[in-house]
């Protein structure tokens, strides 16, 4: 679901400053595409 891939997104975000769209997408078990369009 797309509200928990926001949460687990933040989760990351906290740890460190900067994270790859491609690292959030393997972490995710999704698009590059799918984290774009969820963060924009």
């Amino acid at each position: 679901m797309k509200s928990d891939r926001l949460f687990k997104i933040l989760d990351l975000l906290k740890s460190r400053d900067i994270v790859p769209t491609r690292t959030l997408a393997e972490r995710l078990y999704v698009s590059n595409r799918t984290i774009r369009r969820d963060v924009n």
